[in-house]
């Protein structure tokens, strides 16, 4: 079965999670992801995660680098550069999130390229953009939580500001990269011509939050947190989190009339308005968790489910496997591991009934791939032996 960028050659310079996860994530749909990282390794092959690699390798790794091949060359070598170029001749999209001015300093600028591939599709992901006062600056997802108030308005008015769990903006970037690459290439595909892709972690931080920069631009609306956990800063309860003997659930947005009587609790009748019930959103928190708090969380959930609620059972990451609808969704997948066995990952979100994402390639060993990669391209056996020889190309770990 053919996907649909079976065909399509991307050149990889991406590293972490907003460029490795969005390359990663075109791999999947069946694009040819030629991971072109230092001799080193990319950075995120030397991340712990809680000081720990599981079988050997980093995890992160592991999560953003599956339908892959590696190949690491020394691009701050002349001889590096033209082997560089000599993959971006034969590839469609280029994808590279360095800060703004390194791909230039290697001679590997749009410009650059557009001499060896005319047609290219060049994808530039930074922190803050490619130009602008704050270009120059590294930064990392929780700065951006930071600084466009998405920490401000997470968790309750008593605590400090609380970042996400995740790292939501990593992802987001990641996401829209990846679309906005398909974007391009039905451009391409109807007018034969390429163009560059200028991404930015800052950019995908202020797009997350469209409903609430909409709402505290335009309105009479300070976008703050109560002091309970209300699941949002701007609706009204019963729409929030709440305490049961034996853990948490949560409720999404209803009647709130309806919930209050389905868990017989009394005193909610004065609030009529959603201004009201919004104004007074602690109050009637805590008269619900009153109710939730001396019943079983199980119990909750189908006393309210079964009056057409939206309501769960609060639960740990650790519990996934167990869910039914993440089992039949099949949302997570086993992946061969690079040093044997297999480890437990995340799907694609979105079903292709004719053509679904395919794992074709576990994460690569770094330089796995050298070899093959430059016979593809037209080097002969003893070119390739002279730059491995030089140190220009590595070849696969356990060879060295």
């Amino acid at each position: 079965m053919r996907q649909p960028l079976t065909g399509i050659t991307i050149a990889d310079f991406t590293q972490l999670m907003q460029g490795g996860w969005a390359a990663q994530k075109l791999g999947d749909m069946g694009a040819d992801v030629i991971k072109i990282e230092p001799p080193r390794g990319e950075p995120s092959r030397h991340y712990s995660a809680a000081g720990k690699f599981h079988e050997g390798v980093s995890p992160y790794f592991l999560t953003m680098n599956r339908n892959k091949r590696s190949l690491p060359i020394d691009l701050k070598s002349d001889e590096g550069r033209e082997v560089a170029l000599d993959v971006i001749a034969e590839a469609d999209v280029l994808m590279q999130n360095f800060r703004p001015g390194v791909m230039e300093r290697l001679g590997l600028s749009y410009e650059d390229v557009q001499q060896v591939n005319d047609d290219i599709i060049y994808v530039s992901a930074s922190g803050y953009g490619s130009t602008g006062p704050y270009s120059d600056r590294p930064g990392q997802d929780l700065l951006y939580q930071a600084m466009t108030g998405l920490t401000s308005y997470t968790g309750r008015s008593d605590d400090p500001p609380t970042p996400a769990g995740t790292v939501v903006i990593d992802e987001h970037s990641a996401t829209s990269i990846a679309l906005n690459v398909m974007f391009a290439l039905f451009h391409r595909d109807r007018t034969g011509q390429g163009q560059k892709l200028d991404a930015s972690l800052l950019n995908s931080a202020v797009d997350l939050q469209c409903q609430e920069a909409t709402i505290a631009l335009n309105m009479d609306v300070d976008v703050e947190r109560g002091r309970k956990t209300h699941g949002h800063p701007t609706l009204w309860p019963p729409y929030g989190v709440y305490e049961a003997t034996d853990g948490y659930v949560a409720i999404g947005m209803a009647d709130l009339h309806h919930v209050a009587d389905t868990l017989d609790v009394d005193g909610l009748e004065q609030y009529d308005s959603e201004r009201e019930q919004f104004e007074h959103r602690d109050e009637i928190h805590d008269a619900i968790e009153a109710a939730t708090s001396e019943m079983p969380a199980e119990r909750v959930v189908e006393d309210l489910v079964d009056v057409d609620v939206q309501a769960v059972e609060m639960s740990g990451i650790e519990d996934l496997p167990d869910d039914p609808q993440v089992q039949h969704n099949e949302m997570l997948i086993e992946v061969e591991h690079p040093n044997g066995g297999t480890y437990t990952t995340t799907g694609s979100p979105v079903e292709l009934s004719e053509t679904p994402m395919e794992v074709r390639q576990r994460p690569p060993r770094r330089g796995e791939h050298s070899v093959a990669v430059l016979q593809e391209i037209g080097y002969e056996d003893s070119e390739i032996d002279r730059l491995v020889d030089g140190g220009i190309v590595l070849v696969e770990e356990d060879e060295e």
